[in-house]
């Protein structure tokens, strides 16, 4: 089911919810989902992030609701290899200051948790870097009874990255669109480096190909979301976990 929304200067924004696989790079296991939103405009697939920038509050707050709601009808099983799987689900900050949008949020993750057997993280998006930190930190307290687990979406610069360090997070996640060349290990490193001061752990987005999982693990980075529809030949050829494996992506 696709959600809609009117942007104040009268575009129809249309998002998607759409799962995607989740690597642990370490152990290079398929450890669960991510469940993410995918904008329409135009005809022509974006990330959502830019989109939903557009709208108001209280319609982040609907297509965040929407996009849970549906995209959690889709989840009819999860993989994570020899454990609970992980699926990771995200909620724009505006939508979890709303009393009964975060209980919401919060019911539906109960509900996934026990109907999929999964374990529920939770990422923040769509922070405002002047947001004080105190009030992430609070965020994060009364999200903390379901979600043990929280990062925070963000993008790999300095305001954004000290808007949300000593915020009790585990870790930033970043959308692979977002670095200049998601291909280059190096890069990688220094990133990872970089939002160390967040928290311990990674997550890199949607990425489109083998070359690029390669350079992620090779940076040390803790999981990565990819995106299958885009990438083409190399999704045939999947990575080989630490026993010789062969790595699949996990079932949704």
């Amino acid at each position: 089911m696709t959600i809609s929304a009117i942007t104040p200067k009268g575009q129809v924004l249309s998002f998607d919810p759409i799962l995607r696989p989740v690597m642990a790079l370490k152990s290079g296991s398929t450890r669960g989902s991510a469940l993410d939103r995918v904008m329409r405009e135009d005809g022509e697939e974006k990330p959502a992030g830019s989109g939903l920038a557009r709208l108001s509050s209280y319609d982040i707050e609907q297509v965040d609701r929407g996009i849970l709601n549906e995209g959690l009808v889709q989840a009819k099983a999860l993989h994570g290899e020899g454990r609970s799987p992980l699926l990771f689900l995200p909620a724009a900050f505006c939508t979890l200051s709303a009393p009964r949008a975060r209980r919401e949020v919060l019911e539906i993750a109960l509900d996934a948790q026990r109907r999929l057997n999964a374990r529920v993280l939770l990422e923040i998006t769509h922070l405002d870097p002047g947001l004080p930190p105190s009030r992430l930190v609070e965020m994060v307290g009364l999200v903390r009874p379901v979600f043990s687990v929280v990062f925070a979406r963000i993008k790999v610069d300095r305001r954004a990255i000290a808007a949300v360090t000593d915020c009790a997070l585990a870790g930033a996640a970043v959308e692979a669109v977002n670095i200049a060349d998601p291909e280059d290990e190096e890069l990688l490193t220094r990133v990872r480096l970089v939002l160390a001061a967040v928290g311990p752990r990674m997550l890199l987005h949607n990425l489109r190909t083998t070359a690029a999982l390669n350079a992620a693990h090779g940076a040390g980075i803790s999981y990565a979301s990819l995106d299958l529809a885009h990438m083409g030949a190399g999704a045939a050829t999947w990575p080989t976990n630490e026993s010789g494996g062969e790595v699949s992506p996990a079932a949704a």
